[in-house]
């Protein structure tokens, strides 16, 4: 029975999903089904997500873009509803200044309240010059500033992880004004991946990964799907020294950057 392959390509990751698809035709065996219990579909919910994240951030950010953590005043900590209102005109300001260095700006945010000091983390796009994390700094007024940069590799599973799994609660609070676990600006590039319907009945159990490249053990997941048919999953990561060239194009990107001082 054919199966249909996913390839996301990014400039040093390559992600790919294998799948039966039984419309396709006959003979493949299929499992029987089982419903997943309330935890595992918990689970199942939660990879789901920190898997869309992690692609949005590899589609839309470089290695060096903007890791910035925006922090309150002790003595001026606001409720969630007026930090969110503090947020929206932080952004607007550096929308604005970006602009003014003719560049648009991208983000990804997420406010964390629950049992902690109120605050937000951002991934942000930098500026050609590279002075975005200094300009980001100076526009925020409402208290603390502490920047890093997006892995050098461009490995944003841990980070995608961290944003999903420390708003498990507070997404869920009817008092969020966000209503979700993070916020992205609307200029964000949605990845869409390589589509083949490989002829094929079956693949190994650990792939071969292509030159230039090893396999990420840790990712590796075979499985059966909802409906009873089997499932891979896995990541292959650009060995050290090989060449950075990027794979085929998920939306635009920056040319060469120019070194940080």
């Amino acid at each position: 029975m054919p199966y249909v392959k996913k390839t996301y390509r990014y400039k040093n990751v390559i992600e790919v999903e294998r799948v039966h698809a039984g419309r396709m035709g006959t003979g493949g065996r299929r499992e029987k089904r089982r419903m997943p219990t309330p935890e595992e579909m918990e689970k199942i919910n939660e990879r789901n997500v920190i898997r869309k994240l992690r692609r949005l951030i590899h589609a839309n950010f470089e290695p060096e873009d903007i890791w910035l953590t925006l922090t309150y005043r002790r003595e001026n900590r606001p409720e969630p509803g007026e930090a969110e209102k503090e947020l929206r005109r932080y952004l607007n300001r550096i929308r604005t200044a970006w602009r003014k260095q003719g560049t648009e700006l991208k983000y990804i945010v997420v406010t964390e309240y629950m049992n902690k000091a109120i605050h937000h983390h951002l991934i942000l796009n930098d500026l050609p010059n590279c002075a975005g994390a200094k300009l980001a700094a100076q526009k925020w007024k409402a208290g603390g500033t502490h920047c890093k940069f997006l892995y050098e590799d461009g490995q944003y599973e841990l980070l995608a992880s961290y944003i999903v799994k420390e708003t498990n609660k507070s997404f869920r609070d009817p008092e969020n004004p966000a209503k979700c676990r993070y916020n992205r600006s609307r200029n964000l590039v949605e990845p869409q991946p390589e589509r083949r319907v490989m002829k094929r009945d079956d693949w190994p159990e650990e792939p071969r990964p292509p030159k230039g490249f090893y396999l990420e053990k840790d990712s590796l997941h075979n499985s059966i799907n909802r409906l009873g048919y089997k499932y891979q999953y896995y990541r292959l990561l650009r060995l050290p020294g090989e060449s950075k060239g990027k794979g085929k194009g998920h939306g635009d990107k920056r040319g060469k950057r120019k070194d940080k001082p």
